[in-house]
């Protein structure tokens, strides 16, 4: 008997690779939140539409920030990214990817630790 197998997306299939023009103040217009200070990945937070010149793709609020200009970011403070976005030069590619929704864990797996 033969097992059915089912095809689950990985996670590389939500990858999200955008260029964000600045602003007239240099800004991006993009709202950075969390960072490693937090304990947390550097996410995106607000993003003002109206204000975002996009030159390729599009940011979503949520996303997860991978890489600035191919930098790997996850596990830098907030601040050390925003240096290196200040650094760039314009358009600046943000790499991000969507989060899921929840961990879902099997029934008949024990999480105690032994």
């Amino acid at each position: 008997m033969s097992k059915v197998i089912q095809k689950k997306n990985h996670w590389i299939t939500k990858v999200n690779d955008c260029l964000v023009i600045r602003g007239a103040c240099r800004e991006l217009n993009v709202d950075l939140r969390g960072g490693a200070e937090h304990g947390e990945f550097a996410y995106i937070g607000q993003v003002r539409e109206d204000a975002v010149v996009y030159q390729d793709g599009k940011l979503c609020e949520g996303e997860l920030l991978l890489e600035v200009e191919g930098l790997p970011v996850s596990g830098l403070p907030l601040y050390d990214i925003l240096n290196v976005i200040k650094f760039c030069k314009d358009p600046v590619r943000l790499k991000t990817v969507r989060q899921a929704g929840s961990l879902e864990f099997s029934p008949g797996i024990d999480m105690k630790p032994a």
